[in-house]
């Protein structure tokens, strides 16, 4: 969401700030009769501002591509290496994201070492068809992950 509430305790100043792709509105709550009110017009101004750039909302977009920042090569999973304790061994890990029933973000992780690739990837992608997201083969998936481990 593009909304940020502003609280500036110097000058007594509390509202809502929309920004989304260089462009900004600002609500103020005195002046539009309280909080729910104002960050019911912030809204509309995003979701207007958003038409009118002819983009969609965040929740509302599919993440079922390659985009650029994905490194794995995989929608939704990439491997992430952690140190417990400060400890000098690593162990690898299927990292990544799904949507809980109520659509709230939230983030897994499965040891590579504890359910081996193929188990790790597969515990994933179950996490991420209870959220309804994309997800591709795990045979491919694997076979796309395994160089990463070397």
């Amino acid at each position: 969401m593009a909304i940020q509430e502003i609280i500036n305790t110097k000058t007594g100043e509390y509202g809502y700030q929309v920004r989304v792709k260089g462009q900004s509105r600002y609500f103020s709550i005195k002046k539009h009769g309280g909080k729910r009110a104002t960050l019911k017009l912030a809204k509309a101004a995003e979701r207007e501002i958003l038409d009118a750039l002819g983009l969609k909302h965040s929740g509302e977009r599919k993440h079922d591509q390659l985009t650029k920042r994905n490194t794995s090569g995989v929608v939704g999973i990439h491997i992430q290496w952690r140190c417990y304790n400060g400890g000098e061994n690593v162990y690898p890990y299927i990292s990544g994201s799904w949507k809980d029933k109520d659509g709230n973000q939230r983030m897994f992780g499965f040891s590579i070492e504890r359910h081996g690739l193929k188990g790790a990837i597969e515990l994933a992608f179950a996490k991420r068809r209870i959220g309804k997201l994309h997800v591709i083969d795990v045979n491919e998936a694997v076979a796309i992950l395994k160089p990463q481990l070397s």
